[in-house]
């Protein structure tokens, strides 16, 4: 508890400007988590996991570090709709935001976490850490960062894999690398992940820290598909399925509050209209003749909806362009689409759905669109759980991870865990 009160709003106006030029203040923990944003989303937390020796013990700690090593680096050079966010205050949100939804989709009867079980304990835990931790393998791969001492002469650059900058200079520099090491970041992102965990923990004990998450094989199987980038291979089952659907809400509700108008006003009618038709199931998912249908973490779209939808809304009457516009909207949200290389006939239907090796075209944001969209070749566009996300309100969103659940009891013939 006294941890956490040490972390209150500065008294004085938080000095945003750098010290010299370019550069920034190389800051303690509790400075960083100072601000008014940082705190809320820290109070967020702690009054989920409510047990304050449990939130002072492994979260608080985690949060201390995790702010050191990250510093007030910004993410992305303008942020999203060209609002400056860092890392920190982006991992906070997330994780906040992750907590909350794992309460309201898996726990609705309880206000807190403070009466699951152990083992669900645990994969909360693992939830948290890898939401807070998500974005960091881009620190070792598209940043640059030089430090340098309290005269501002340039002293060394920054290491991420040695560690926290605290202590190695007065100021630093933050340039970016222009060459594309993606593959690489996703592999390095559980890497620093575990260096700052076993930086907190004792490494001899097995219930805290990294060897807490280890300690269960199947939650440290999912905690590396989400940091290395393979989000299609996590369960809608899986706490951390949140991760990808928290993000979708920080990006909305950054978009709101910037009060941009849609650049892409066909796309975002279409979405709207997909949410809603999917909420009142008007438009149907994993029945015979479905044009929608998510299997094993994966989402398979028929372009036949664009044409539907410019049917019924003759202001929006060209699907071709519908269909570009909500893949740019896509885009924004970082969710990469797929076009399977493959004919249509029929969701339940579709023809070697199961047969997920075969070749498709990635669009990478999708380039070319077929504007012939009543052609006898139906397109297929597939997407992951950040689609899953994108696409379903938090009325369907339930329904989909019961159908999940559904189809892994056929599966097993045994209780799905609903909290893998």
């Amino acid at each position: 508890m006294a941890m956490f009160q040490r972390l209150r709003p500065s008294s004085k106006k938080t000095n945003t400007k750098k010290a010299h030029a370019d550069l920034y203040v190389i800051k303690a923990a509790d400075d960083l988590l100072s601000t008014e944003n940082n705190l809320s989303s820290i109070t967020t937390i702690k009054t989920l996991i409510k047990a304050s020796n449990h939130f002072n013990y492994l979260y608080l700690p985690i949060i201390r570090k995790f702010a050191e090593f990250v510093q007030a680096i910004p993410l992305m050079q303008y942020g999203f709709f060209n609002q400056e966010i860092n890392f920190l205050e982006r991992g906070l949100e997330r994780s906040a935001r992750t907590l909350s939804l794992c309460l309201k989709y898996f726990f609705p009867e309880e206000n807190n976490f403070i009466n699951i079980s152990n083992s669900d304990a645990l994969k909360i835990y693992a939830t948290f850490t890898a939401a807070l931790f998500l974005d960091i393998g881009k620190l070792a791969t598209k940043y640059s960062i030089m430090l340098y001492n309290k005269k501002t002469y340039p002293s060394k650059k920054w290491n991420p894999f040695s560690g926290s900058m605290l202590g190695l200079g007065h100021y630093y520099e933050v340039d970016y690398i222009e060459k594309n090491y993606d593959d690489l970041e996703h592999s390095t992102t559980p890497l620093l992940a575990r260096q700052i965990l076993d930086s907190v923990s004792n490494v001899s004990l097995e219930t805290e820290g990294f060897n807490w998450i280890a300690s269960d094989l199947s939650v440290l199987e999912i905690w590396f598909y989400l940091l290395s980038g393979k989000e299609d291979r996590i369960p809608m089952t899986s706490f951390m399925s949140m991760v990808p659907r928290a993000e979708i809400d920080l990006i909305e509700n950054s978009q709101f509050n910037a009060q941009i108008a849609a650049t892409d006003p066909s796309g975002e009618a279409f979405l709207q209209w997909l949410r809603k038709a999917i909420a009142d199931e008007k438009i149907l998912i994993n029945e015979k003749d479905a044009k929608i249908n998510i299997t094993d973490g994966k989402i398979f779209l028929s372009t036949a909806l664009f044409q539907e939808f410019a049917d019924k809304n003759p202001n929006y009457n060209h699907a071709g362009v519908i269909e570009k516009q909500f893949i740019d909207i896509a885009k924004l949200y970082q969710i990469s689409i797929s076009e399977l290389d493959q004919r249509y006939r029929g969701f339940g239907g579709l023809s070697g759905l199961g047969d997920l090796s075969k070749r498709y075209r990635t669009l990478g944001g999708i380039s070319a669109v077929q504007e012939n969209q009543k052609d006898s070749l139906q397109r297929i566009l597939q997407g992951d759980i950040r689609l899953i996300s994108l696409i379903t309100s938090n009325t369907s969103m339930q329904k989909i991870i019961n159908l999940d659940s559904a189809k892994n009891t056929t599966q097993n013939s045994t209780p799905p865990n609903l909290t893998k």
